[in-house]
């Protein structure tokens, strides 16, 4: 019995997080070299056109809607994949600066769980990983 697994719709938001739990979808489902982050020795056309189909169906589902139609013209997943990458996985210097400034004065507030104020910090660090800093 095939397992199922929902994500939360990408709408423009934290794409790193996004981009990481459809990475393990798209690896689950044995299409994640379609957009070019598993190993890429299929030459069955047939396969490769399924694994495609899959991919696209995967990445359609888990965005909004205001986002899906920024990519709705693409035809293929890798194009599909590139076009969200170049939309909003921001590699600008102003972009490092805001999450750096942002890292710097975090404060947890007074009703806030110590749990969800790690969370946050933890998606701070993965968001400028993903920028490539250190």
């Amino acid at each position: 019995m095939a397992a199922k697994y929902e994500i939360e719709r990408f709408n423009g938001s934290n794409f790193s997080l996004w981009k990481m739990r459809i990475n393990a979808i798209l690896r689950k489902d044995n299409c994640l070299a379609i957009i070019g982050d598993g190993p890429a020795e299929i030459t069955d056309n047939a396969k490769w056109n399924e694994m495609d189909g899959n991919a696209i169906t995967n990445i359609h589902i888990a965005l909004a809607d205001e986002v899906l139609s920024s990519v709705a013209e693409k035809k293929i997943a890798e194009e599909i994949w590139d076009t969200l990458t170049k939309l909003y996985q921001f590699k600008s210097l102003h972009n490092k600066i805001f999450l750096k400034r942002r890292l710097y004065t975090l404060q947890m507030a007074e009703i806030m769980s110590v749990t969800n104020h790690i969370n946050i910090i933890r998606t701070l660090f993965s968001q400028l990983t993903n920028l490539s800093n250190k």
